[in-house]
């Protein structure tokens, strides 16, 4: 397989441990937003191994605050990372991905969204918009690459335990609580992805949390809408007292 980030050090300490445990992997270190490193990606990916088999979108950026403070230039911004780049990564791996389904192999992209694209979250605004961009796109590019044989899959955790999450927000100033330190683990979070290729899952919500809030808006979209309104009164309340 082929991993790609910004960090050669992160890079190098994941596959060194995918080496470790028998795997075979490479590491390049791109720059996602620049289209040229996107092509160059893909079709080393593609010359290296002889093809391309699956297509893991995993990049993502996150700004935690009120939408009335924010800018759009960090719209744009989470819009770039956590839409446009999987975006084209997608058209990119496509035909690939239809040349590898021709050899009687069944590929797939999974997209690893986030629960947001399921729900509103207060002080979440750019990550929700850019995750129900991503959602979205995924169960229309789903029904267009069936005819391919690509099958397309979503992931949808909520917060994982990541230094990196809290160390890349584009700002830290939201008015709801967010458990970090009782996050799910990445571990669970990757775990749900290999068992959601193996098994051809459509969609799958991971963590409790993400179940609840899954399961609530299409139950009772009324009670979340409202467990959403109190977070943000709470912390006004708490403010106030302050």
């Amino acid at each position: 397989m082929t991993v790609a980030a910004r960090s050669e050090d992160e890079l190098a300490s994941l596959v060194a441990g995918i080496r470790a445990h028998g795997g075979v992997a490479e590491s390049v270190s791109v720059d996602l937003t620049d289209p040229l490193q996107q092509e160059r990606l893909v079709s080393g990916a593609v010359e290296r191994y002889g093809g391309l088999d699956i297509l893991v979108n995993a990049a993502g950026v996150a700004s935690f605050g009120e939408f009335a403070t924010s800018t759009p230039e960090i719209l744009r911004k989470v819009m770039e990372i956590n839409f446009f780049v999987p975006t084209e990564l997608m058209r990119l791996a496509r035909p690939h991905l239809a040349e590898s389904a021709q050899t009687g192999y069944r590929p797939a992209i999974l997209n690893l969204a986030s629960i947001c694209g399921r729900c509103g979250i207060p002080s979440l605004p750019e990550h929700c918009a850019s995750k129900h961009a991503l959602v979205g796109l995924t169960e229309t590019v789903r029904s267009e690459f069936a005819r391919f044989g690509i099958d397309v899959l979503l992931v949808l955790p909520g917060v994982v335990q990541s230094d990196d999450l809290q160390r890349h927000l584009l700002r830290n100033e939201g008015r709801i609580y967010l458990n970090f330190e009782g996050a799910q683990k990445a571990d669970a979070v990757a775990d749900a992805v290999v068992t959601s290729l193996i098994r051809n899952r459509r969609e799958r919500a991971v963590g409790f949390v993400s179940r609840v809030v899954w399961w609530s808006r299409r139950l009772w979209p009324r009670v979340l809408r409202l467990v959403m309104l109190r977070k943000v009164q709470k912390f006004a309340a708490r403010q106030t007292k302050g």
